[in-house]
């Protein structure tokens, strides 16, 4: 079918339109020293971010320009879009990899002639690689918090356990010496929050790791559109099992009593509460709240280990949540606002990020010294291993997946009924479908 004059002219414009996010910082480089004024918006917390910039400062006097604005995270996303739209915007924003949909044609491609993708590759984490397009990428990666398991050392040892599970497996059969149920069958410890919802804190995350460790991806970028396009619960080749499916029944296992690994119910308190409060026996909760569950009990005795794995896997995964600095197209100083995203997620930032953050670094080119911190060492290879997805719409996919666990719970639906339901849904989210 041949193409109208307007349909030429139409299409010309919007490929222009799209190319002037990469274009317009190709004739700028980053040692330009006039850097100006730069405001970073976000949902991290406003001491630590001063405390960053103030120590960059200490090194760069190029930041004493540069200013912080902490947004809730209920709004954040609706604010940035709103203040876009008013032209009054920041010059850099925190994103999550969970936001990219939401903002991929919102912000500046930083173009492979300013950020090599071998050089990208090289000096960040695996999970980064979901900034990356075909032309460049979105942001640069400043913050991974990976997905861990705190263990009550207590409850092991009194279990007759020496050692948390290394495997999902292992995670079944200690969860049988771990619970405590009463003559009722009311549990008075639990072994694991697995199971539930809306008191699984990171239910989501861990319901995602679980399909990334079974084999879905959920949603992927294609290589030639840069288009997000949905795989969840499509059958792998060959396989006997849909893996989500598999994941899926494995959750929610732990929330049905007539089990022999029943855990959790939804009656009992929020998982890290019950964790702190000394109930529970393994939370499934990022590095980054270590310090806070140590400040919460200061007599709990804990340990920290990756998640297990599926045995018979060769690659070990985990949840990562990553943070990376981004460019609005409306900036007014976007030539600063990418010096100072360079050099806030440079080896000098990084080093100096992670430490006040919690979490891990971002960065594989930088030397970390974790020989005296056990929680540590696990933290930075739980970084290593860490893997997310492309989510199209965080607030709908979040009603997807409570609905899909939530009829298995409450026996509405079977596991795969389930999972096809939520493939559906969001397929629609991110309608380029692989087949």
């Amino acid at each position: 079918m041949k193409m109208t004059t307007f349909q030429i002219v139409f299409t010309a414009m919007f490929v222009i339109f799209i190319g002037l996010g990469v274009l317009s910082f190709s004739l700028y480089t980053a040692n330009n020293n006039n850097i100006g004024s730069v405001v970073v918006w976000g949902t991290a917390d406003q001491g630590k971010m001063v405390n960053f910039l103030n120590a960059l400062n200490q090194q760069d006097r190029s930041f004493q320009a540069v200013s912080y604005v902490q947004k809730s995270e209920s709004t954040y996303t609706n604010e940035v879009i709103n203040a876009m739209a008013s032209g009054i915007g920041p010059d850099i924003i925190l994103i999550s990899q969970d936001q990219i949909g939401i903002f991929a044609d919102k912000i500046n491609t930083i173009p492979y002639n300013i950020v090599p993708q071998s050089s990208f590759v090289s000096s960040y984490v695996d999970e980064a690689r979901l900034f990356l397009t075909s032309q460049g990428t979105l942001a640069f990666p400043f913050l991974i918090d990976p997905l861990v398991m705190y263990w009550n050392r207590d409850i092991f040892q009194t279990a007759g356990i020496a050692q948390p599970p290394q495997y999902w497996n292992d995670v079944v059969t200690q969860a049988q010496k771990l619970s405590l149920l009463d003559p009722a069958k009311n549990l008075k410890r639990s072994a694991i929050a697995l199971g539930g919802w809306n008191n699984v804190d990171h239910a989501k995350e861990i319901l995602s790791m679980l399909f990334i460790q079974a084999g879905d991806l959920l949603v992927v970028r294609d290589n030639s559109t840069d288009l997000l396009r949905s795989v969840f619960g499509a059958n792998s080749p060959g396989a006997t099992e849909n893996p989500a499916s598999s994941a899926l029944q494995f959750y929610t296992e732990f929330g049905n009593p007539s089990k022999t690994d029943y855990s959790w119910n939804r009656a009992l308190p929020r998982s890290q509460e019950a964790f702190t409060g000394g109930t529970l026996a393994m939370y499934l909760g990022f590095a980054s709240e270590y310090a806070d569950i140590s400040t919460r009990n200061p007599n709990l005795r804990f340990g920290v280990a990756t998640v297990p794995q599926i045995q018979s896997n060769t690659t070990y995964v985990t949840y990562g949540a990553l943070t990376g600095l981004a460019i609005p197209r409306t900036s007014q100083n976007q030539q600063g606002a990418l010096a100072i995203a360079q050099k806030m997620t440079n080896q000098t930032g990084i080093g100096l990020a992670f430490p006040i953050f919690g979490g891990a670094p971002v960065r594989l080119d930088l030397s970390v010294d974790t020989t005296g911190n056990a929680a540590y060492a696990t933290f930075y290879q739980s970084a290593l291993i860490a893997r997310g997805w492309l989510d199209p719409n965080p607030t709908e996919t979040d009603d997807i997946f409570s609905t899909m666990v939530n009829d298995v719970i409450s026996n509405k639906s079977q596991a795969g009924p389930a999972v096809q339901d939520a493939a559906h849904e969001l397929q629609t989210l991110a309608p380029g479908i692989l087949q």
